[in-house]
């Protein structure tokens, strides 16, 4: 069983990014479990809290990375750019210098937006980003107007060409 540990780059209550993670298992193909990791918790990176003053939410976010096949992010747009959250994670995961859980994943961005742009500029800088931590961008998946693609009333993608994509970015893994 592959574990792809997913991430969402935002805590909204209602994030569409959250929500499609939380469809992700039942969009899984045979022999991938999808693992949402909460950020809730894990503080803003402070090298004065690194080895043994490590938080217990970084902790067990590098342990959850470091045994996982691969990482999902599914990081909001915002100004143009990712998410405090989303740079955050990639921050924490990707120390020390040279080392870090983060190095050497296959990794899989989901970027999607209410409005037109679907996502597309952050998807392409982290795409840009993360190879420089030996990381492999095995698929990205950007979609806009997604209020319309997620079922109102529960976490399910309700638009076909959008659950392709992200089964076709899981079994990539």
């Amino acid at each position: 069983m592959k574990t792809i540990v997913a991430f969402s780059g935002s805590t909204r209550a209602a994030s569409f990014h959250t929500r499609i993670i939380r469809a992700l298992p039942g969009l899984a193909p045979d022999g991938v479990q999808v693992a949402h990791f909460d950020l809730a918790d894990v503080p803003f990176y402070n090298q004065d809290l690194e080895g043994d003053a490590q938080p217990a939410a970084v902790v067990a976010m590098r342990a959850a990375v470091a045994e996982a096949e691969g990482v999902l992010f599914a990081a909001p747009e915002y100004n143009g750019s990712y998410s405090a959250l989303t740079k955050n994670t990639v921050d924490w995961l990707t120390r020390p210098m040279g080392g870090g859980a983060l190095r050497g994943k296959k990794v899989m961005v989901v970027s999607v937006t209410p409005g037109p742009g679907g996502g597309q500029r952050i998807s392409k800088t982290l795409s840009e980003v993360l190879p420089f931590f030996d990381n492999e961008v095995v698929s990205v998946v950007n979609a806009a107007a997604v209020h319309e693609k997620i079922a109102a009333d529960s976490d399910t993608v309700s638009d076909a060409d959008l659950a392709a994509a992200l089964r076709a970015g899981l079994a990539s893994f």
